[in-house]
């Protein structure tokens, strides 16, 4: 059986794994991570920040925005995505802004 700290060791194995792997661009490798990692804690706004990502990175904006209201509906307080959900629906003429913040980092 196992216990709340391994359960949660392992989510955050999974998320830092994922981040990594969006960072190499290992598309494949992060989708199959963050899969995992639903199934141990679906309600995180930390995996709907990175399916955003993700999906911003294959180009579907519009699936990136649902996932970033979706981390924002599951906790109103997870900054990284409020700053993923504010960068990607603030038009900036001439710019294409990718500075993805992957929660990864204390701001």
């Amino acid at each position: 059986m196992k216990t709340q700290n391994s359960c949660s060791d392992a989510f955050a194995e999974r998320i830092s794994a994922a981040i990594d792997s969006l960072k190499n661009d290992d598309r494949n490798a992060a989708q199959k991570i963050i899969s995992e990692a639903l199934v141990l804690n679906p309600d995180a706004p930390e995996l709907h920040n990175l399916l955003g990502i993700l999906s911003e990175i294959k180009g579907n904006d519009n699936i990136a925005r649902k996932h970033y209201r979706a981390a924002y509906a599951l906790d109103p307080t997870y900054k990284p995505a409020c700053r993923n959900l504010e960068r990607i629906t603030v038009f900036k003429w001439g710019l294409q802004s990718r500075d993805f913040d992957f929660g990864d980092t204390q701001t």
